[in-house]
C-alpha cells in the first residue's frame, strides 16, 4: 500500500507541475518529488504532500494582486514583535476607514 500511495502521489505531483508556468515547472517538480519521497520519514502522508502541491499549483496560476496602503503594512508587520508598530498600523487603518465613512 505504501508503494502504491507513493506512486499515486508522484503522479499527482507531475500533474501539479504541469499546471505551472514553464519557467517554474522543473524547480517545483524536483522539490515536490523530494518532498513526497521524504514524507514518510517525517510521519506525513505522501498523498497529503501531493494535495498540497496541487493547491499551490492552482494558486500560482492566478494573477497576484499586490496589497497597498495599510494592508501592505499590516502584512509586513503580522509577525512583528514590535507592538507599537502594529498598533500604529491598526490606528491608521481605522482612521482611514472613519474618514471614508464621513465622506
Amino acid at each position: 500500500m505504501s508503494r502504491l500511495t507513493t506512486r499515486l502521489a508522484l503522479a499527482a505531483v507531475r500533474v501539479a507541475a504541469l499546471r505551472l508556468r514553464r519557467e517554474q515547472r522543473d524547480r517545483y517538480l524536483e522539490q515536490w518529488r523530494a518532498d513526497v519521497a521524504g514524507a514518510g520519514e517525517l510521519g506525513l502522508s505522501p498523498l497529503g504532500v501531493a494535495v498540497g502541491a496541487l493547491r499551490i499549483a492552482s494558486r500560482e496560476r492566478e494573477p497576484l494582486m499586490l496589497p497597498i496602503g495599510p494592508l501592505a503594512l499590516a502584512l509586513r508587520l503580522r509577525e512583528s514583535t514590535n507592538i507599537g508598530a502594529v498598533l500604529a498600523v491598526m490606528v491608521l487603518a481605522n482612521l482611514g476607514g472613519a474618514i471614508l465613512l464621513v465622506m
